[in-house]
């Protein structure tokens, strides 16, 4: 069969093929939950936020299974739509886990109506603290990890039309 790529050659280009198919996926995924939350804003119904963060960081745990997750939630009841407010915080989580060591711990913590959440990565160079929500910023850090770089746009979105507001600082002694 002339023509045909080895099997180790076929496999591996099979397998570039899937992870490029994942990563166009994920930013079409990206890009509808941006233009459809801006044009249809589902209802907000009363949620508990420390629910959807506790759902949030199991979608999270399986991404990074040897990180530990240590969270001190307090019931925080508000109106929202659960399944957007899920996404924003996964994509948080996943950030977290994208950057911490294998084996780091990410601290989460939902006190006064504020989430908290602390990696163990590199921190966020202060150049692009304040570009970090921007649409399509990947920070030199990030421009070699998966991501579309509208997770983060995502979250300021989802924030702005729950009322609230994100922001991306570095923790001494920690990570962002």
């Amino acid at each position: 069969t002339s023509g045909m790529l080895p099997e180790g050659a076929r496999s591996e280009v099979l397998g570039d093929v899937a992870a490029q198919l994942g990563e166009f996926s994920a930013l079409v995924g990206d890009l509808v939950a941006l233009t459809r939350d801006d044009q249809l804003q589902r209802p907000h119904e009363l949620i508990d936020m420390a629910d959807v963060t506790i759902a949030a960081i199991e979608r999270a745990r399986r991404r990074g299974p040897g990180i530990e997750f240590d969270s001190h939630l307090e019931p925080t009841p508000i109106m929202g739509d659960p399944s957007t407010l899920e996404r924003a915080i996964t994509n948080l989580l996943d950030n977290a886990v994208k950057f911490s060591p294998s084996d780091g711990v990410i601290h989460i913590a939902l006190r006064d109506g504020e989430l908290t959440i602390i990696d163990q990565g590199p921190g966020i160079d202060d150049a692009d603290l304040a570009l970090v929500f921007d649409r399509f910023y990947r920070s030199d850090k990030a421009r070699n990890t998966p991501g579309t770089g509208l997770g983060l746009a995502i979250v300021a979105h989802t924030a702005q039309i729950h009322g609230g507001t994100v922001k991306a600082d570095n923790e001494p002694g920690a990570g962002a």
